[in-house]
């Protein structure tokens, strides 16, 4: 093998091997592996992953993989490399919007159906939480009684906190597909589960496919020009900040000056003070 292995937690290469309708099965067997789902709701269809704007001012939304289970329930699987700032906000925006576009303005609410949201997470989202994977829906916090009515769901799930040894959760197989980085480490995967090793060689065809590699290294470039155009804006709005600093000290002493001039202090007397 004489390439380097793209990463399947980069976005756009988790999207190719995920949200591809010849690797259905795959996507399955990793849903079925955490969701609590009856078997049956896995007859998935993949849907157009740009969130409907309700106006021509109305935010876009771009998700990674979206499908539709037989009975109509919708779920979205985000993976997230770096650290993003609002990221419960993001996913309450994604959530609200595949609700809303199931329902027409004159249709009943009973045409709503659940929604799943799945975000993977590169980095430790809930730093004093040990659990890797955590499920959330509307509960009351004194009492514990569920509002299952609430047709809404979200999963998260942090890389870094998903132990090297295998604890006996059966999405640990999947996910320690994600975290590799390494051919010895994606073959040893591969062997524990025959959808992974499906995976796995998916992985390899689009790290060996010139075209695919020349599309993730551009991308990989923006991210990192918009990064450093990020940090160059954060640099000038210090660097502002402390010329208007200044400018603002320079007009207090100068108005301070003439407050001392106009009591009719000398010059001497002045400088005493400044």
């Amino acid at each position: 093998m004489n390439f380097s292995i793209l990463s399947p937690t980069d976005d756009w290469i988790f999207k190719l091997i995920f949200g591809d309708e010849r690797n259905k099965s795959m996507l399955i067997d990793m849903l079925k592996s955490f969701l609590n789902l009856p078997d049956e709701e896995y007859e998935i269809t993949f849907l157009d992953t740009h969130l409907k704007p309700e106006s021509e001012d109305d935010k876009l939304g771009i998700i990674d993989v979206k499908i539709k289970t037989k009975t109509g329930k919708i779920i979205d699987i985000e993976i997230q490399v770096n650290p993003m700032k609002n990221i419960g906000r993001r996913l309450s925006f994604y959530k609200s919007k595949l609700i809303v576009e199931q329902i027409g303005k004159s249709e009943n609410y009973n045409k709503i159906q659940r929604v799943i949201c799945v975000c993977i997470l590169c980095n430790n989202l809930f730093t004093e939480n040990k659990d890797y994977m955590n499920n959330f829906q509307f509960y009351n916090p004194k009492t514990g009684l569920l509002f299952a009515e609430i047709p809404e769901e979200i999963y998260t799930i942090e890389l870094l906190k998903v132990p090297l040894l295998n604890d006996g959760n059966t999405v640990w197989k999947w996910l320690q597909f994600l975290r590799s980085k390494e051919k010895e480490e994606f073959d040893m995967v591969a062997e524990m589960n025959p959808e992974i090793k499906k995976a796995v060689d998916t992985l390899y065809e689009l790290s060996a496919d010139e075209k695919v590699r020349a599309e993730y290294e551009m991308r990989q470039k923006a991210w990192r020009d918009r990064v450093s155009q990020n940090e160059g804006y954060y640099q000038d709005g210090i660097e502002k900040g402390i010329e208007k600093g200044i400018e603002k000290g320079i007009e207090k002493k100068r108005q301070h000056v003439l407050e001392l001039i106009n009591q009719g202090l000398s010059i001497e007397e002045i400088k005493k003070q400044l």
